[in-house]
């Protein structure tokens, strides 16, 4: 039977003729399609500086308006080195991707910026980076020129602003640089001219100033001048009363010059399909959040329309930093922005929102907000510490005091030290807690804030007196640790929105953390947290439950752990170490063991390992994901390791002398040595014979819960840049909690005896396998 040899030749050869025929179109087809393709849209960023959503109208500013209804608005907190910037600093920013700032003068005036002379170089270059290199941020003026340089990509810069910018590190702009045009229409050819032959135009749109904060020009070198950081400074405003600070131009009037400009450049951009970024890069000679607004295509794909502007080194809606204006750009020609240099994130569209009118009165919101925190914070501050002094010496007084505390005048007294030690105690948390209340709207919003912050202690101190709890010597006590508690990991886990501008949390102003868990935080987590765990395991102990008591305490520190350390969560890179070996020592005491220096060396270990993990993680994820652990982690790969802990160092000294955190910190320890100690030793005995000498047996895992504290507020003290913030904030919680404790106890013993009901184990309860009370009285050995 003859075989189909033939019709499967023909198909076989079909088949290899139809594949050489698509090889064939591939090669002459493609290059063809391919040149028809259109090149990615280029990028135009407009720079200002000092101008606000509050500056912007419809009439006087019908550009940055119409912006407003069409595209992307945010803003931008343009915290640079010091708490103030000048338009140098701003400029800078996007030439290092970090920040950095101009060399300080006496007077705290900033340089009026000139455009490059005859020799190219830009004015005052080696002086921004004899600055850069004088400061602690690694920052490379130079750095986005050179990248820009070494991809061979075309740019274009128009004004003086734009010329920092674009510098390369010798200072000469890198591409094409022209001043800027002084009519509109000559800005709008000059842009459209650009956009023609560039993939990045910068414009320079001029600088807002306050009345008296006038630029002034640099005759000379200046020298460097020391910062605080992490504290809003606002510079003794110049004499306004001479005649030319009375014809300085009011905002309104500059606003409307730099909308003009603006205008202009958008104009330009039109036909181009750009993506256009305009950003207010720097204050205006106070303090405030600035203005940003997009539109076209984001790096990310989507386009910056009926949205709010975020980024990931901010992680809020509605707000980015002058530091991710130089990754954004370079994303959006195509060129790689994960340098660990780049402490910023890409500028991204966020989810559609409501109306414009609803975005802008948002944004103003948050502005209102910003700004207003910052006048209660100083004085809440003041008024914790002054309060928690009186306090500390009405202790010291009356818990010393020898004497029957179920009579006149002790135990009225006791009482009201017992309610005065919660109400203070619940301080910090309701601190966080006000910003549940938008407090900051009202018409007098000072005075709003102090009621709703009294509202929320009231609140707490009535709930850790009331219900079965306030029988137990630690109820009351563990209440306020456990609010604390709770509001702080809630908040973490919720985009941390009690955290950003409260008045213990972070300020968007200071631009030093927008999410996560704040060094004040995380402190009175650490103590809340250990307070809540002894008044757990407390009573566990005393029925027998020692397992339960263990297992209760290790899983509250796991907990806190990975909610303070988790990148997206708690982000904190500091916290965990010293969560895990204080939680480590306390459950190890509560097992009915002792703490030795080589448990110590374990739980180090493991808590570096933990923290490694939890950075190594984070770093895996992209650029733009990535929290402060994987930039952190790739910084240290980059080899800016050093910089980072010398910048540690230098904040951790100079708000060592801070007399606010140093009367809480030894008035705290002061006193808790003599609430634990007691009154004055015999010779050869550790504990006193003074009122409070009980206390510390009718509490067995009291000293053990102390030493913790003291572990964890230590490795924080040396592992954050906040320094004596961390001991200062964990005290503000622990010591008064710590006096509620021994103001309950001795009502609960009016002649200093040790109360059986209050922690001591009946005589005819058997010994745990575990161990006995007193095996779990014991605090960390010395070795």
């Amino acid at each position: 039977m003859p075989t189909p040899a033939r019709p499967r030749a023909s198909l076989l050869r079909g088949a290899v003729l139809t594949l050489v025929l698509a090889l064939v179109g591939v090669f002459l087809v493609t290059p063809a399609q391919a040149a028809d393709d259109p090149a990615p849209a280029p990028v135009l960023l407009v720079g200002v500086t000092g101008v606000r959503w509050d500056d912007v109208t419809t009439l006087t500013t019908p550009a940055l308006w119409s912006m407003s209804r069409e595209g992307s608005i945010g803003l931008v907190a343009a915290r640079s080195v010091a708490s103030r910037s000048c338009p140098a600093d701003g400029w800078l920013a996007v030439s290092t991707g970090t920040r950095a700032a101009d060399v300080g003068v006496d007077d705290g005036t900033c340089r009026t910026l000139r455009d490059p002379g005859e020799s190219g170089q830009v004015p005052g270059w080696e002086e921004y980076v004899a600055a850069a290199d004088a400061e602690s941020y690694g920052a490379t003026a130079g750095l986005l020129g050179d990248t820009l340089a070494a991809a061979g990509s075309a740019v274009t810069g128009i004004g003086p602003g734009a010329a920092i910018a674009l510098a390369d590190t010798a200072g000469f702009p890198v591409g094409t640089h022209e001043a800027l045009p002084t009519t509109s229409t000559g800005i709008t050819q000059a842009v459209r001219d650009a956009l023609g032959t560039s993939r990045l135009v910068v414009v320079d749109a001029g600088s807002l100033r306050d009345p008296g904060y006038a630029t002034a020009s640099r005759p000379s070198v200046p020298q460097p001048t020391e910062t605080v950081p992490g504290e809003l400074t606002e510079p003794t405003p110049p004499d306004v009363s001479t005649p030319d600070a009375i014809v300085e131009p009011s905002r309104a009037l500059q606003a409307q010059a730099i909308d003009e400009r603006v205008g202009a450049a958008i104009a330009g951009a039109q036909r181009s399909g750009a993506t256009v970024l305009v950003v207010s890069l720097a204050d205006s000679g106070r303090t405030a959040l600035q203005l940003a607004a997009a539109t076209g295509l984001a790096p990310d794909g989507d386009e910056y329309v009926d949205s709010l502007l975020t980024s990931g080194s901010t992680r809020q809606p509605g707000l980015i930093q002058t530091v991710d204006v130089t990754p954004t750009l370079l994303a959006g020609i195509g060129l790689d922005n994960s340098a660990a240099a780049f402490s910023g994130a890409e500028i991204l569209p966020g989810p559609p929102t409501g109306t414009a009118t609803a975005r802008l009165a948002e944004l103003l919101d948050i502005q209102r907000h910003a700004t207003m925190v910052t006048r209660v914070s100083s004085d809440y501050s003041t008024r914790l510490v002054l309060i928690q002094a009186v306090l500390f010496i009405a202790a010291a007084i009356i818990l010393s005091r020898t004497g029957r505390s179920d009579r006149r005048p002790l135990r009225p007294a006791l009482r009201v030290l017992h309610v005065a030690a919660l109400a203070l105690a619940a301080a910090p948390v309701a601190s966080f807690l006000t910003n549940t209340i938008p407090w900051w709207r009202a018409g007098t919003p000072v005075t709003a804030f102090w009621w709703v912050l009294l509202g929320w202690i009231a609140a707490i101190t009535a709930l850790a007196l009331v219900g079965p709890w306030r029988r137990n010597l630690l109820g009351p006590a563990g209440v306020v640790a456990g609010v604390t508690v709770a509001v702080l990991v809630v908040t973490a886990c919720t985009g941390s929105t009690l955290i950003i501008d409260s008045p213990m949390g972070a300020h968007r102003l200071l631009a030093a953390r927008f999410y996560g868990m704040s060094n004040q935080a995380f402190a009175l987590l650490t103590a809340g947290g250990l307070l809540l765990a002894v008044a757990i395991a407390d009573p566990l102990l005393r029925k027998g439950r020692r397992t339960l008591a263990t297992v209760a305490v290790a899983a509250l520190g796991l907990v806190l752990v990975v909610v303070d350390g988790a990148p997206g969560l708690g982000s904190d890179f500091g916290g965990p170490p010293a969560l895990i070996l204080a939680f480590a020592m306390l459950t190890i005491v509560v097992s009915g063991r002792r703490v030795s220096w080589r448990w110590i060396g374990l739980i180090a270990l493991v808590g570096a390992v933990v923290v490694g993990g939890f950075a190594v993680l984070d770093w895996l994820r992209p650029a733009a994901d990535r929290t402060h652990l994987g930039r952190f982690f790739a910084t240290v790969l980059d080899g800016g390791l050093w910089d980072v802990v010398e910048r540690k160092i230098a904040v951790n000294l100079r708000v060592l002398t801070s007399w606010r955190y140093l009367v809480t910190a030894i008035g705290g320890i002061a006193l808790t040595w003599l609430v634990v100690v007691g009154g004055r030793p015999r010779r050869g005995a550790l504990m006193g014979q003074g009122p409070l000498a009980g206390l510390t047996s009718a509490v067995p895992l009291l000293r053990p819960a102390i030493a913790a504290i003291t572990a964890a507020l230590t490795v924080g003290f040396l592992m954050n840049d906040s320094g004596i913030v961390v001991p200062a904030t964990g005290i503000a919680l622990a010591v008064p909690c710590l006096v509620a404790a021994a103001a309950q106890w001795r009502l609960g013993a009016p002649e200093g005896d040790v109360a059986p009901a209050a922690g001591e184990l009946a005589a005819d309860q058997p010994p745990t396998s575990g161990g006995s009370a007193e095996a779990s009285a014991r605090g960390p050995r010395s070795a």
